[in-house]
Parts: C-alpha cells; sequence; structure tokens
C-alpha cells in the first residue's frame, strides 16, 4: 500500500535520508524511530508532498507521488507535529472547509466533532484554544476522510489522556478496516497501542525492523528507559518528546540482528 524506494533528500551540506527503503502493506501500522534529526518527519513530509526528495520513488496504492501528487494525495491523510488553522474560524468551521475540500458533509463533521470530544469547543475560535485542544482539533481533521493511509507526526503529542484513548481506539479500528498507518513517536504508549512493526531509522536509512510482541515490548521499554531512567516508580515527570541517544540506536542495531529483516 506504501512503498518508499532509495528515498533520497539533502538539506543544504546535510543528508538527512540516504537511500530510504520501506514497504507497508494494508492494514499494517509501523512507528517510525530514530534520534531526533534523523529524518523520521522528513520521511513523512516527502510522503505527503511538502517536500521534494532528491531522488527514489513514493508509490501509495501503486500511485508515483512525484508523476501524479494530486491523485496520491486523495489517498493519504497527514496529521504534522503543529497543525496551523486560520484562528478566526471555530472548530466547526474548520473541519467544515477540509470536508468540503475532501468532498465530504455535514454529517462527517459532526462524527469527528462527537468522535474528539469537540462538542463542547464546536463553537470557540480556533485562536482561543489551548495546545492540547488544537490537536485535538488536528486529530479530527486527519480522521476526517476515509483513506487508503495514514501518517502520524507525534500523534500524541499534547493530549490528555481521554483523548489519548481515543486516538488509540481510531488506529485500531482504521487497522481492522484495512487501512495503513505510518507514524513517528518517541512516547513508549503510541508503539504498545498503535504498531504492528516498528522500523529504525538511522544515519538517512532503515536499520532495521522489528514485529512480534515481544520485539515490540523491547523497543517500549527502551523508550520508557530514556524517559524514566531505570527507577520507573519513583521517577518524576518527564517529557515525553525525549532525544532517543545511543541506547536506543544500539536496541535498533539489536533488533535488526535478531529480526533478520533489515533493509
Amino acid at each position: 500500500m506504501l512503498t518508499l524506494t532509495g528515498l533520497t533528500k539533502t538539506f543544504g551540506d546535510r543528508r538527512v535520508l540516504d537511500g530510504l527503503n520501506l514497504e507497508i502493506a494494508a492494514g499494517e501500522s509501523v512507528a517510525l524511530l530514530g534520534a531526533n534529526g534523523s529524518g523520521k518527519t522528513t520521511t513523512l513530509r516527502c510522503i505527503v508532498g511538502l517536500a521534494r526528495a532528491d531522488a527514489g520513488r513514493i508509490a501509495v496504492g501503486g500511485i508515483d507521488v512525484a508523476r501524479d501528487p494530486a491523485a496520491a494525495r486523495r489517498r493519504l491523510s497527514y496529521l504534522p507535529q503543529k497543525s496551523v488553522f486560520p484562528p478566526t474560524l471555530t472548530v466547526r468551521e474548520t473541519l467544515a472547509v477540509v470536508a468540503r475540500l475532501r468532498g465530504l458533509g455535514g454529517t462527517d463533521v459532526d462524527r469527528e466533532i462527537d468522535y474528539c470530544g469537540l462538542a463542547a469547543l464546536a463553537d470557540r475560535g480556533v485562536g482561543h484554544l489551548s495546545g492540547g485542544e488544537r490537536q485535538r482539533l488536528a486529530m479530527a481533521v486527519a480522521f476526517l476522510p476515509a483513506v487508503d493511509v495514514y501518517l502520524f507526526d507525534e500523534p500524541s503529542a499534547n493530549l490528555d489522556p481521554v483523548a489519548s484513548r481515543v486516538l488509540f481506539q481510531r488506529a485500531r479500528q482504521l487497522k481492522r478496516e484495512g487501512r495503513t498507518l505510518l507514524f513517528t513517536t518517541h512516547v513508549p504508549a503510541d508503539v504498545r497501542h498503535l504498531a504492528t512493526r516498528v522500523a529504525f531509522l538511522r544515519d538517512g536509512r532503515i536499520e532495521s525492523e522489528a514485529a512480534g510482541a515481544f520485539e515490540l515490548r523491547r523497543y517500549e521499554r527502551m523508550l520508557e528507559q530514556e524517559l524514566w531512567g531505570d527507577d520507573h516508580e519513583n521517577a518524576d515527570a518527564a517529557d515525553d518528546r525525549v532525544v532517543v541517544d545511543s541506547r536506543l540506536r544500539r536496541a535498533g542495531a539489536l533488533a535488526g540482528a535478531g529480526a533478520g529483516r533489515s533493509r
């Protein structure tokens, strides 16, 4: 459903993606992990067309993104790390604009307002929303269309526990429907609740991949260690958006050797 072949992207003299290869089938949910600056967000932006790859091929359901970007975008939905909406529009008006662009109607807007817990905020201006409330609106925008591939960049960032539960429930439903998910994260719970496979990005390439409960749990534990250290029960609250250091990198190398799925 989503295929990346030889993807290369350079900013100035820095090569962020260096021949990246990744294939994701329908119904799979892949967590793209790696240190900050490893190219995770750049990968998603290239897929959705917000950045242009210097070389390589991106195909969404067999549609080449470079040759027919409009057709490819119709099969995608993207939740960025930070979404910007017109501050003078209300929550409902924002969703209505997106719905019209996607060829959807008012019932779709009402559905997402209900699902994402936005009923009390529906008539509030976007400029008056908190960061977490804006993220819930962004989540509703991402789930609004029924498409083949969903791209999430740090999807649970700024979400409270209730909104996170909605995110996980909706993502699981998408997987049951055979949709494809690719998401970046530094949050252990995202791997546990969303991923069927992990792909570890290092030096612009997929260094290793892992699937199965044991391997996924190993990655989750390494993320937990980055957040809280060795003393999980007594540790102070930590920022979920932490830099993944060499310990997670070593976990990626170990998983690659064990899983036998290195590319």
